[in-house]
């Protein structure tokens, strides 16, 4: 950070978005399929700005120029044409599992990292930062600080801060010694504070500042009331005792707060990260295992997911993006081009597709979509001996359908029917095997093993 520099100023940025633009060049310099660029997204430039991310807020500005340059080599590679961007930015930023390709959200991940302090504010004990902390901006309670509303000096630790309602509603509170934990206030019950579910109650007791440890004892809750109760309340007191039956007592260690999204209790950034990133644009029933999990190369994953997206640039797609040529199929010249249509329905696939279904007697009606294509093809893995193998049997199908359609759209090309049935067999063994064999023997006991 230059000295001198204002917290919220974009231009602290500059050196990571230029550290970003920097690395690009000498990956430009090579050529990377999509899933190779997609990879180094993952792996690298989403992690460069962590640093900062985990102690200022990053600003929207900072954030666009940032997915801009994940976004153009995403799609542009080393391209210095403008090539098509096939899905949406916004489809992409979810995880694998709901659709996404994984690309981090850099706004989530920036709250999630700074809500990071917030956990350790509130667990950690006699930790040096935060007695500065505590002596500047003053505890609100045995969790956080107050609210920040002074101007100079305090950006930092204010935006921080005002994570700290969204932390809080997906903590509860662990129950120790009850030192640190109010009776009344703190939502120490699953069902929410005492002061809110019985503010009758409340009104009526002497000890509403009060810590647990000061109303609890061995022998059970120790209670007083500014006067006795009437008739009507009594009953109110029998349910508030009720709520408080599932209460097992203290213990010797140090009371704390429980991360409500895993196992443990603790607080993890990827945890967080987890919870408040809101796909909107998740697909349910996404299936991203039988995309991401088999055993075929990353950029023939990537290809497959786009092929679930409906995104490939079949004659359809682009003639929606202001392209005009001859809609038909490249494949039989009978019917429009689409998604559905190339890899699922065009007579020439259904010869592909029928050296596997005739190989094991399979009763097979063609789905209407690749997502319900994968779905059900999986669903008939029990009838194979390698249901690895099985799975990976439709984007072998796919891929070798993309590989003759683009032969005969860019090269005026095309091969037999019986050549192309034999390279996609010959595709299938390297892909199960991961080696090369031609010759049509090897390639039938691979299909044997299914």
């Amino acid at each position: 950070m230059p000295l001198g520099a204002e917290s919220k100023s974009s231009g602290i940025w500059n050196e990571v978005v230029e550290k970003c633009e920097r690395r690009l060049v000498s990956w430009k310099s090579q050529y990377l399929s999509f899933g190779g660029r997609l990879t180094l997204i993952n792996s690298v430039l989403d992690s460069m700005p962590t640093y900062m991310m985990s102690i200022f807020p990053i600003p929207d500005g900072v954030i666009n120029r940032l997915d801009a340059i994940r976004r153009n080599f995403l799609w542009e590679g080393n391209s210095d044409t403008k090539k098509f961007h096939l899905v949406k930015w916004d489809k992409l930023i979810g995880s694998k599992q709901k659709g996404g390709l994984g690309v981090r959200n850099l706004k989530i991940q920036n709250q999630s990292l700074m809500m990071k302090w917030l956990w350790r504010l509130a667990s950690s004990e006699h930790a040096l930062w935060k007695e500065l902390i505590k002596q500047k901006y003053e505890m609100e309670d045995h969790w956080s600080t107050k609210m920040v509303t002074s101007t100079y000096g305090t950006s930092i630790w204010r935006a921080i801060r005002n994570f700290w309602p969204k932390l809080r509603e997906n903590c509860s509170i662990k129950i120790g010694n009850g030192m640190k934990v109010s009776f009344w206030e703190d939502s120490w019950l699953e069902q929410g504070s005492l002061k809110t579910l019985f503010p009758d109650i409340y009104i009526l007791n002497q000890q509403q500042k009060d810590i647990v440890a000061e109303v609890w004892s061995n022998q059970g809750w120790n209670l007083s009331f500014r006067r006795p109760l009437n008739d009507w309340e009594i009953q109110r007191l029998v349910d508030f005792f009720g709520i408080l039956e599932q209460f097992k007592g203290t213990s010797t260690s140090q009371d704390g707060l429980f991360w409500n999204h895993n196992c443990n209790g603790n607080f993890s950034v990827k945890e967080a990260y987890k919870k408040f990133n809101s796909f909107t644009h998740q697909v349910t029933g996404w299936p991203w295992k039988l995309i991401w999990k088999v055993k075929i190369p990353p950029k023939v994953s990537c290809f497959t997911w786009l092929l679930a997206k409906q995104a490939v640039l079949t004659q359809e797609n682009l003639m929606k993006r202001g392209i005009h040529l001859s809609p038909r199929c490249f494949l039989c010249g009978e019917e429009a081009e689409t998604v559905n249509h190339l890899f699922l329905h065009c007579r020439i696939t259904n010869i592909l597709w029928s050296i596997f279904i005739n190989w094991k007697d399979l009763f097979w009606v063609m789905p209407r979509n690749i997502v319900q294509a994968l779905k059900i093809w999986s669903s008939f893995a029990y009838i194979s001996g390698h249901k690895e193998r099985w799975k990976i049997i439709p984007t072998c199908i796919w891929w070798s359908v993309w590989k003759e359609r683009n032969l005969r759209c860019f090269q005026n090309k095309s091969n037999s029917i019986q050549k192309m049935k034999l390279n996609c067999l010959v595709l299938f063994h390297f892909w199960c095997k991961q080696e090369y064999m031609e010759d049509l023997e090897s390639v039938m006991n691979a299909l044997g093993t299914l």
